[in-house]
């Protein structure tokens, strides 16, 4: 009896401290939660902390305005309007959320902009207005153009990538780009061109003697309506001078043009045309830069596809390139001028394109190979 008494003992013993041990680490885990859950007690209380820091550093912010409003002091980076067709190194911010941008009039600080106050987040102001907006990084973009591409030399630059909305445009004039047309007109990285009736004009009176560079980041997306041809990108008034930059588009009747190969005249005319040997894939995005250097004896022509040296040619005539009448505008997408002086249609544009363009550059030198693998790795790198 005794034996078994014991025995007994040891069982009551063994379950209580199982249920003991159970009992604790479900107030354990309790507790945690209470500390460390979404609603926990250390969480409350970080967040209590950061909303004391913000509420802290937003009466600094009054502060700075207030110094401006006395002393025209301001501090951060003026912010400015980033459009398509600009050579300055501008910065602006773009609100995801409600389309809004945060550009002239505005600045944006940063921790690292003021030492006097350790500042934990950053801050969009109007020191004109006193109005304020924390940044979020969940919601606001800073669009820039700093770092995207070699500025010497440059005429105009398109980077969608660094526009914040389909207004930012500069002098360039958009023909039939139709908002809400997810074919046609500006998304966040990319222009789109419908293949029926969209085109850009930019205004153009650069000197082109010293040579020129043409850049172009893009993805084919099919025919379009055109059976000869898709513009890229050109600059001429007859057959015979400026320049041009196309896709061989042949229709069913028409066998002279390779679908998607790329053909480059440099002062006009299909005896000074470059027909290349890259053909363009649909729905590949595809990076070409062609210079010409009319200085060199050989290899003036020099086309690079993706940042690599590909092909060479001595094809081209600078006097012809040079013959472009003034005020003759850079055209991308379309033939605008054509059609016009043809009295054709707009819903007849000649020669569209058919997919999107995520850069579009023209120089009046030609970039050294150094500066067109730069321009590839800082436009594609930016751009996806």
């Amino acid at each position: 009896m005794g034996r078994r008494q014991k025995r007994s003992n040891n069982g009551i013993t063994l379950i209580a401290l199982v249920i003991t041990i159970i009992v604790l680490l479900i107030l354990a885990g309790t507790s945690i939660a209470m500390l460390t859950g979404s609603n926990g007690i250390l969480t409350q209380a970080q967040r209590a902390k950061e909303l004391t820091e913000i509420s802290s550093e937003e009466e600094y912010i009054n502060l700075l305005i207030v110094e401006y409003q006395m002393n025209n002091n301001t501090y951060g980076e003026e912010l400015k309007e980033v459009v398509f067709n600009t050579v300055e190194d501008t910065t602006s911010i773009y609100d995801a959320e409600t389309g809004t941008t945060y550009a002239n009039g505005w600045y944006y600080l940063q921790p690292k902009d003021v030492d006097d106050y350790e500042l934990k987040n950053s801050y969009i102001i109007d020191y004109e207005t006193g109005e304020f907006v924390r940044f979020d990084e969940e919601k606001h973009r800073v669009v820039t153009n700093e770092l995207l591409c070699i500025k010497d030399g440059l005429v105009y630059s398109a980077d969608p990538k660094n526009m914040t909305n389909s207004n930012s445009w500069g002098d360039a004039i958009l023909n039939n780009f139709n908002e809400g047309d997810e074919n046609s007109g500006w998304s966040e990285n990319a222009l789109m061109f419908d293949g029926i009736d969209d085109g850009i004009e930019v205004k153009d009176n650069s000197d082109y003697s010293q040579g020129i560079t043409l850049e172009m980041y893009f993805t084919l997306k099919g025919k379009g309506t055109s059976n000869v041809v898709q513009i890229l990108m050109m600059k001429r008034s007859t057959l015979e001078d400026g320049f041009f930059m196309f896709l061989g588009n042949a229709g069913n009747d028409i066998e002279y043009y390779d679908y998607g190969r790329i053909y480059i005249d440099i002062g006009g005319g299909a005896n000074k045309r470059l027909k290349t040997d890259t053909i363009v894939q649909e729905n590949v995005p595809i990076y070409i830069t062609y210079t010409y250097d009319p200085s060199k004896e050989d290899e003036k022509g020099i086309l690079y596809i993706n940042g690599i040296k590909t092909q060479t040619t001595n094809l081209g005539d600078i006097e012809s390139l040079l013959d472009t009448p003034e005020n003759t505008p850079i055209q991308i997408g379309s033939d605008i001028e054509e059609t016009a002086n043809s009295g054709g249609d707009a819903l007849n544009r000649k020669y569209p394109f058919y997919g999107e363009i995520y850069a579009s550059r023209v120089y009046n030198r030609p970039l050294t190979e150094q500066e067109v693998k730069y321009n590839y790795d800082m436009t594609t790198k930016n751009t996806n």
